[in-house]
């Protein structure tokens, strides 16, 4: 695992003051219950979604596609972003970054470069015999 973050969030009161960071291989939450990694493996969608007391207000109780989360900070409160696993316990987890889009850009950056290091050597070790 890379051990320099490409992206940091900087703890604040809308996070808990909890830190996110976005590595080449995995995303990291840094709570107050210790740190939590998210292998880029284990991720299926990345989303920045609105607050669900703004939904409510409006009428949206937010059951389409509706699936436990982790909510690690104030994001039923503010706008947050909203990270979908493939596998585990815990599929969906919500964290309210400090700058949700650079945090959003910066995890489909990292995910997508991940991903095609991954394909290029799934076509490599499907050459090599």
């Amino acid at each position: 695992m890379s051990e320099k973050a490409i992206y940091t969030s900087k703890s604040t009161v809308k996070s808990l003051w909890q830190e996110y960071r976005v590595y080449e291989d995995r995303v990291e939450f840094d709570t107050l219950f210790g740190k939590m990694t998210v292998p880029f493996d284990c991720i299926e969608s990345v989303e920045i979604s609105e607050s669900e007391v703004k939904g409510l207000q409006r009428g949206d109780l937010h059951l389409k596609n509706f699936r436990p989360a982790l909510k690690l900070d104030w994001a039923n409160f503010l706008e947050h972003v909203v990270l979908d696993k493939r596998k585990g316990c815990v599929r969906r987890m919500l964290c309210t970054p400090d700058d949700l889009v650079a945090f959003k850009s910066a995890l489909d950056d990292a995910l997508a470069q991940f991903r095609k290091r991954k394909a290029t050597q799934r076509e490599t070790r499907g050459r090599s015999w």
